[in-house]
């Protein structure tokens, strides 16, 4: 009897624990293996307690409900610093909020303190009132003025192209460049290095070589005569080249090329239009070659032709122009410096008015009268010169060959460029030549007396034989402390030890 009271007192016991445990803290709840995660979320009262339980949910994937006690447990405590970072907030002063609540706080107290400083925001920054007004006009302070940004641009040597600020010498050359390809109709590949723009049809073949020939002349040229380097001796303008294989492309950049340059004459673009080539140097050095009835390697050479051009007609210019012996025989020069052969040579068309000259074609034949008068004299003779000893780079031998015949220095001087003929532009070359080989600075002390005493434009040649054989006595001495018939002898008997 007494066990069976012993018994019924504990199960009482037991009975009564079990109804207490009832009405317990959720605590128990949680530890409770069994029950499902909605009757424990019933039973969590804490933010910390509902945490708890997301975190189990978290680490079984439950996504869902894991999603909606995180959710709760804000709700219960808004500043719970697990859950708030969970979903991603920040913070900011103390408190939790999201990253768009806190930039946008932080830039309410920034408008609140710059407002203070009497500050108003532009775009990425805070400024005055006054400056804003200037910003709003797109003005932008350079130098302590205020001007529109284009013009501050252009004061630090830029240029815009294509919607891009780029140093002005290339950014006049590309827009220059783009605006002949979108006249011409047919694709121009450009070739930019520091002194020059090479544009050229695909089928003019690689550009690399030729923009190398080309700085091998510069360099030539640069040496001999102690120019100006880079691009002060191009008028702060890169050179431009344009190379085309189809005519039409050639022809139809013409007029444009024209209107670019006021140092040409009437006419000068008609003919221009029927001959292999053109350029002028003013006002910065321009090239234009097309293939036409030749072959693609004098294409190159043509390029270097004209470049010999452009550097003698830059270097110390003032309007006036070169004589065309020297003018012909500097471009040649430079041209076999480049290829090691002559390719190309010039000729001018009896106009009013300085016409280029236009290049290229065959030589031109002797003519008897020229701007300087028609000749009272009986037409010198002219040493033969084979051709074919030009194109293969055996000038001097051929012109050794005929020396004795050539006529005198003041006859070469006085033709006009429809009058040089191969003999001439040989004597022209082994002239310049010459005056190279006597030493350092004699061949630009040469060309300076040139640019000092040349005619008024539009001529070239000194209508006064008078004149002209003053200005050749001056040079020479300058040069190589020789008189005119003393250096005419002297470059002679050099050429022939040759």
């Amino acid at each position: 009897m007494r066990g069976m009271h012993l018994a019924l007192w504990i199960l009482g016991l037991v009975s009564g624990v079990a109804s207490h445990a009832a009405s317990a803290p959720c605590a128990a709840v949680l530890q409770e293996k069994g029950g499902s995660i909605k009757e424990r979320e019933k039973a969590a009262k804490t933010a910390d307690e509902v945490w708890e339980l997301a975190l189990e949910c978290e680490k079984r994937k439950l996504k869902a409900d894991l999603k909606r006690l995180v959710a709760r447990t804000l709700e219960l405590d808004p500043q719970h610093a697990a859950a708030n970072a969970h979903i991603g907030n920040v913070q900011h002063k103390g408190r939790w909020m999201t990253p768009a609540e806190r930039d946008a706080a932080v830039e309410a107290e920034l408008a609140a303190e710059m407002a203070k400083k009497g500050l108003v925001r532009w775009q990425d920054k805070w400024v005055t009132p006054e400056e804003k007004s200037h910003y709003e006009k797109g003005e932008v302070l350079y130098q302590g003025v205020w001007m529109l940004f284009a013009e501050a641009q252009r004061k630090q040597g830029l240029e815009e192209h294509a919607g891009q600020w780029l140093p002005r010498a290339e950014a006049l050359a590309r827009n220059n460049g783009a605006e002949v390809q979108q006249l011409v109709g047919v694709p121009l590949t450009p070739l930019l290095n520091e002194q020059l723009a090479l544009y050229a049809q695909p089928a003019a073949g690689e550009l690399v070589p030729i923009a190398a020939g080309l700085l091998r002349g510069r360099a030539w040229f640069d040496t001999t005569f102690a120019a100006p380097p880079g691009l002060d001796l191009l008028g702060g303008r890169l050179a431009e080249f344009y190379v085309f294989v189809d005519d039409e492309p050639y022809t139809k950049s013409v007029p444009l090329f024209a209107a670019r340059t006021k140092t040409v004459g009437a006419g000068w673009d008609a003919a221009v239009a029927k001959s292999y080539g053109f350029f002028w140097s003013d006002p910065y050095p321009t090239s234009s070659v097309r293939l036409w009835k030749r072959g693609i390697p004098d294409l190159a050479g043509h390029c270097y032709h004209h470049w010999g051009h452009l550097l003698a007609n830059r270097l110390g210019y003032d309007g006036r122009l070169l004589p065309p012996w020297y003018d012909e025989g500097l471009a040649c020069l430079l041209e076999f410096r480049s290829h090691g052969r002559n390719a190309v040579f010039c000729r001018g068309n009896k106009l009013e008015e300085p016409t280029g000259p236009t290049t290229g074609g065959p030589l031109p034949k002797r003519d008897t009268g020229t701007k300087v008068g028609p000749s009272k004299e009986p037409r010198a003779k002219v040493a033969p010169l084979d051709p074919k000893a030009m194109r293969d780079g055996r000038w001097k031998e051929a012109l050794a060959a005929g020396i004795d015949e050539l006529p005198s220095f003041d006859t070469i001087a006085s033709l006009q460029f429809t009058e040089l003929d191969g003999a001439a532009i040989a004597a022209s070359m082994g002239i310049v030549e010459w005056l190279e080989s006597r030493g350092e600075g004699a061949l630009r002390r040469f060309h300076d007396v040139l640019r000092k005493n040349a005619p008024a434009v539009p001529e070239r040649v000194h209508s006064s034989g008078g004149a002209r054989r003053a200005m050749y006595e001056a040079a020479f001495r300058a040069a190589v402390q020789l008189s005119l018939d003393e250096a005419d002898k002297a470059w002679r008997e050099w050429l022939k030890q040759k």
